[in-house]
């Protein structure tokens, strides 16, 4: 008993610590109906947009859990261009959409960001990132599993690479 007392301790202060040494990020979304490509399929758009946006963001602050407790990571994303392309089919009794995914339909995205110490002073910004994958269907099996669990795996996936790149984490 004592010994699973002192483990859901460990546990817990383990999840404590981790929330604790997050850096604040804050996300900004401009202008999304110019967006290149944020349709939706068989869905309402609003509805889809707000799930990408809602997923984006999360993951956003999930990387920011990586960076200091007392910075400032602050995105402000300007357009986003999601994996694939749309394309209509035509069942027995009505149109429809599928997003198709292949070698010429990969993600971008432009942002801003400025990243901040405590006291406020700018570690690193850039006011027009673009990142694109030209690459993301290609890889191994674990990126055609992964993309399978999340529809947002190769956005995330290019983000990932760029947060790596430019923190070093």
């Amino acid at each position: 008993m004592k010994t699973k007392t002192i483990l859901a301790t460990t546990i817990a202060a383990a999840i404590m610590s981790a929330t604790a040494s997050a850096a604040e990020v804050k996300v900004e979304w401009q202008n999304v109906d110019d967006y290149r490509d944020i349709e939706a399929v068989n869905e309402i758009q609003s509805r889809f947009e707000k799930r990408i946006i809602d997923g984006l963001t999360e993951y956003w602050k999930k990387l920011g859990e990586r960076l200091p407790a007392d910075n400032t990571l602050s995105i402000t994303m300007t357009d986003l261009d999601i994996t694939g392309r749309v394309e209509p089919t035509y069942g027995a009794t009505a149109a429809s959409y599928v997003r198709v995914l292949d070698e010429i339909s990969y993600p971008s995205m432009s942002f801003s960001y400025t990243y901040t110490d405590a006291q406020g002073n700018v570690i690193s910004e850039d006011d027009d990132v673009r990142i694109k994958d030209l690459g993301a269907r290609s890889g191994t099996i674990r990126s055609v599993m992964g993309s399978g669990k999340d529809t947002l795996y190769f956005e995330k996936r290019l983000m990932d690479r760029w947060f790596s790149e430019t923190f070093n984490q």
